[in-house]
């Protein structure tokens, strides 16, 4: 009987020292979308979420804890996370910039009741999963001659209405 026991105890070492090495999740999260998020919120409030996003706008530190907006494309989704947790985003986006992709592992809140009612997801994990970038901006040639053509042609059409009076 001892050695059975001690049989499945070394299996069961093994087991969790694997999952340890090769960090296979026990439990898994399911991913949702934001649309999935705000139409389902009744139903998934309190639930453990992963969210998937842009890091977008700013990263607004509030001490030990931080706020981030995340945009799947379709909605932003308000993300409160320890500060360290997004130490490592590089790149939030805005007009000139793509930001970094991340993935949220957290609980969801349909109205949350420490943030004064507002939807948010409190993250247990932060992981980027594709680096932000800059965007190049291409100037269209026609449409820069189309203007350069117009603006001049305002100039001379001020000109000689302003010696009519």
């Amino acid at each position: 009987m001892i050695y059975r026991t001690r049989g499945a105890l070394n299996i069961l070492t093994v087991i969790l020292i694997s999952a340890a090495i090769f960090q296979v999740p026990v439990v898994s999260a399911k991913e949702f979308s934001s649309t999935d998020l705000i139409e389902n919120a009744k139903a998934l409030d309190g639930k453990e979420v992963v969210y998937i996003g842009e890091a977008v706008a700013a990263i607004l530190a509030r001490g030990e804890y931080s706020w981030i907006n995340v945009n799947d494309g379709y909605n932003a989704i308000g993300v409160w996370s320890r500060s360290r947790e997004l130490g490592s985003i590089k790149l939030v986006g805005g007009y000139k910039v793509r930001g970094d992709i991340i993935e949220i592992r957290g609980i969801f809140h349909r109205s949350c009741p420490v943030h004064g009612g507002e939807l948010d997801i409190h993250a247990d994990s932060v992981r980027i999963l594709e680096p932000g970038y800059i965007l190049e901006q291409k100037i269209d040639r026609h449409k820069l001659k189309i203007s350069a053509v117009i603006f001049i042609g305002i100039i001379l059409m001020a000109a000689v209405f302003r010696k009519r009076f």
